[in-house]
């Protein structure tokens, strides 16, 4: 999905994948989910795979994020999110990621993260070790 334009036909093709359910909340009279539940979808799936490294005084923080939308979600639906990193850098990180219901992409997403001190609002090199671990956990497929 280096491509943005490129819809993922594949959601096994991703380093991880992230199970969420609609919820009756996360839509609107028409059983339809609204876009800003679908971010909030992405955001899960990020979350997940990032809390474990952070730390008191770092944190990754959102920079930038785009949706791209391809079709409907309904409530009641089983949706996963795949998501690898497409981008490791000295200060930031990019994620790649894919919402599928039933085996159907519906929506893509790009996302920059820098990595922060949190007390002093700056952004701060990620360690040797981090980057090992992202990229040996969670980086990109030669499929996708």
């Amino acid at each position: 999905m280096k491509n943005k334009n490129i819809i993922p036909s594949n959601i096994n093709k991703f380093k991880n994948i992230f199970p969420e359910i609609v919820r009756w909340g996360d839509t609107d009279g028409y059983n339809h989910v609204n876009n800003v539940s679908i971010s909030r979808y992405f955001e899960s799936a990020r979350v997940n795979i990032i809390r474990n490294l952070e730390s008191d005084k770092y944190s990754f923080v959102i920079v930038n994020f785009n949706i791209n939308y391809i079709g409907q979600i309904f409530y009641p639906s089983e949706i996963k999110i795949g998501s690898y990193i497409s981008k490791i850098g000295n200060r930031s990180i990019e994620f790649n990621q894919a919402l599928f219901v039933s085996q159907e992409c519906r929506a893509t997403a790009i996302s920059t993260l820098a990595y922060a001190d949190i007390k002093k609002s700056k952004s701060h090199k990620i360690s040797k070790n981090i980057i090992k671990k992202l990229q040996d956990i969670y980086g990109a497929s030669d499929e996708i």
